[in-house]
């Protein structure tokens, strides 16, 4: 086999997102010698690092807050495989919900279903027929297998007939940090699928994972170095604009600022959108899966930074808080990002899911709106400065129903990875991972 057919039949993979270089190392591990392709001049894709200047200084922010959990196996393994040290990188905790005004439900360090046993007894505001009623729902899910025995609907329908108050404080804010919309917007199957592999497992695996590094450097970074060490192939600013798909799986091409590429495999790990766009008229076996691809809608994420003087703490590094559009009150989720990390003292991230009014703020007008909730909840002085960034498609809305394409498409050699893919996840980190994983075992060995 000549050094030309070899690279030929290597798989390519579009993207270089957490799926996509997952995908790629996965494919590394069984033998393969992967090309992975990125349009941006950065790997993580919508997780990833960037400097700013804030306030007076220069600083490492993420393009969004994310939390990972214990129960994120996936993607941990994946990040001891690259050589990320997962005991320094993170900050593990309980689960926690904990507001301002005293309110807090934390899981203990027991084995479960001790853990949410001793939440209960130790939780602050609830009240007692609050805290039967989640130990009754807790249990009944439980006995079922976290499934959802009648046709997928609304998540609010797995509330209907619980206290407002707990819904209001524990499942309102969960649902959000978890898919990014609002209950009656999410899928109650995906949503008890993220319960189970959280809350419903062992203790460990509903700890909160907060990074002490940037997301760059929490597996982005790392993975694009093993997989240079290990024969793979990583080009960035490279923009696909077409694929080629040959007969019965063979010569298959895509083209890159005018360069034709062959590869022996494609595994588009890209957003649903952009998946469509390059699946749309190249092989009518493909338009129903291009269709389905843009069906798909997207939920934006807006993260607010705001510096305070050094040594400025919140009460606890992460705090739930009540949002109020009405009252100019956006922000759902705070973050001690000093609490963790030295060189982002006096630091406060502030997180919002979803869509809702504030999208209609601009950076600035957002920014003071957020230091004004914080005044007003944390009793914190105006912030030396701040800047807001939101990803408009930072997930797919995972609605009642949805349908994605499965990771195996219908022309030989071609799949999907990322949001784009069929999944019982939504779209969170350890989904995109697995997605990622999921293609390349599709693929198989060389």
């Amino acid at each position: 086999m000549t050094a030309a057919q070899t690279s030929a039949m290597r798989p390519v993979v579009v993207g270089a997102g957490w799926s996509g270089l997952a995908c790629a190392i996965s494919l590394v591990l069984r033998g393969h010698r992967p090309l992975v392709l990125d349009a941006a001049p950065h790997a993580g894709g919508r997780a990833r690092s960037f400097t700013h200047a804030l306030g007076s200084a220069p600083v490492e922010l993420d393009n969004g807050q994310h939390l990972l959990l214990g129960g994120y196996r996936a993607t941990l393994d994946l990040m001891q495989t690259v050589g990320v040290d997962c005991t320094s990188a993170f900050t593990r905790s309980p689960f926690a919900l904990t507001y301002p005004d005293g309110w807090r439900l934390a899981a203990a360090d027991l084995p479960a279903p001790l853990h949410l046993a001793a939440a209960l007894l130790g939780a602050r505001g609830p009240t007692l027929a609050e805290r039967w009623s989640l130990t009754r729902w807790s249990l009944r899910h439980a006995r079922s297998g976290w499934r959802y025995h009648a046709a997928d609907g609304p998540a609010a329908a797995l509330f209907a007939g619980e206290p407002a108050g707990l819904v209001r404080r524990l499942w309102r804010p969960l649902c959000l940090a978890a898919l990014n919309v609002e209950l009656e917007d999410a899928s109650a199957h995906i949503l008890l699928n993220v319960l189970r592999d959280s809350l419903g497992a062992r203790a460990r695996d509903s700890a909160l994972l907060v990074p002490r590094i940037g997301l760059s450097r929490l597996f982005p970074e790392a993975a694009i170095a093993w997989l240079t060490a290990h024969g793979a192939e990583v080009r960035l600013h490279s923009t696909v604009t077409a694929l080629e798909v040959g007969d019965s799986g063979a010569g298959h091409a895509l083209c890159v600022r005018g360069e034709r590429l062959a590869a022996g495999s494609i595994v588009l790990a890209l957003p649903a959108d952009r998946a469509a766009d390059l699946l749309a008229n190249v092989n009518a076996a493909l338009e129903p899966a291009s269709q389905m691809l843009r069906a798909v809608r997207f939920a934006p994420i807006a993260t607010v930074y705001l510096r305070y003087a050094a040594g400025t703490r919140l009460t606890y590094p992460v705090l739930t808080l009540q949002d109020d559009p009405r009252q100019g009150h956006h922000g759902q989720w705070a973050f001690d990002r000093g609490a963790r990390d030295p060189a982002m003292d006096g630091i406060v991230s502030v997180v919002i899911s979803g869509e809702g009014p504030y999208r209609a703020l601009d950076r600035d007008a957002l920014g003071q709106t957020i230091a004004l909730q914080l005044r007003s909840a944390l009793g914190l002085p105006a912030p030396l400065g701040y800047t807001a960034i939101t990803e408009k498609h930072a997930t797919i809305v995972p609605a009642p129903g949805l349908r994605r394409p499965d990771a195996v498409l219908p022309v030989a050699g071609l799949y999907l990875a990322g949001d784009a893919a069929d999944s019982p996840y939504p779209s969170t980190i350890e989904g995109s991972v697995r997605s990622g994983i999921a293609a390349a075992a599709a693929i198989g060995p060389p």
